[in-house]
């Protein structure tokens, strides 16, 4: 699994945790650590003891780093406390029935894909079935102008919609709430209303 973007942020244990599957091998990067240089390549034995001494070639630039060592233990302890997820649930949730919700008053098709601590929002008549559809068949124009009002009213989306709506445990449900009210008066700007 490539759990770069997944890793710590959908589940403690990443999508391997959500998903139930138990991947060969997997990458994690800087979430790990709170956004500091940090990154793991976790496996089966098997797999891992080819990177013992002798076989293969393996360093890093911040190998043993310890700064971002300790930043990784601290925020890996953090995520193990319950307190994380279940807070990111709740937001999340609340944001992807908002949007949900304002898209649907405004009738504009739509479909949101993703999980709570992850989403992104197409504004288009079919489901994407892949990249390709995603790329070809969302309104990536409408969503521009939806998140181009909001961050000029302080709510900070990607601009284009391409990446997902990420969120944290420091996110509450006033951050949602705020956000909603500028996807909303978004919505109304680009529609001219």
């Amino acid at each position: 699994f490539d759990e770069v973007k997944t890793g710590f942020r959908i589940a403690a244990g990443g999508a391997r945790e959500y998903f139930g599957v138990i991947p060969d091998i997997s990458t994690y990067a800087k979430a790990m650590g709170n956004g500091y240089p940090v990154a793991a390549l976790t496996g089966n034995k098997e797999i891992m003891m080819t990177l013992g001494p002798g076989k293969v070639f393996q360093g890093g630039t911040y190998t043993g780093n310890v700064v971002s060592t300790a930043a990784a233990d601290a925020t890996l302890e953090f995520m193990q406390s319950g307190k994380v997820f279940p807070q990111i649930d709740k937001v999340g949730t609340t944001l992807m029935e908002g949007i949900d919700e304002i898209l649907n008053r405004y009738s504009l098709p739509h479909f949101i894909n993703g999980v709570p601590a992850m989403f992104g929002v197409c504004i288009a008549e079919q489901q994407p079935k892949d990249w390709r559809d995603l790329h070809a068949l969302c309104d990536w124009d409408m969503l521009e102008k939806i998140h181009g009002y909001m961050i000029e009213h302080g709510v900070m989306p990607e601009e284009d919609g391409f990446e997902p709506y990420f969120l944290c445990s420091d996110h509450t449900l006033e951050d949602a709430a705020e956000t909603l009210q500028a996807f909303e008066d978004g919505v109304k700007a680009a529609l001219g209303k």
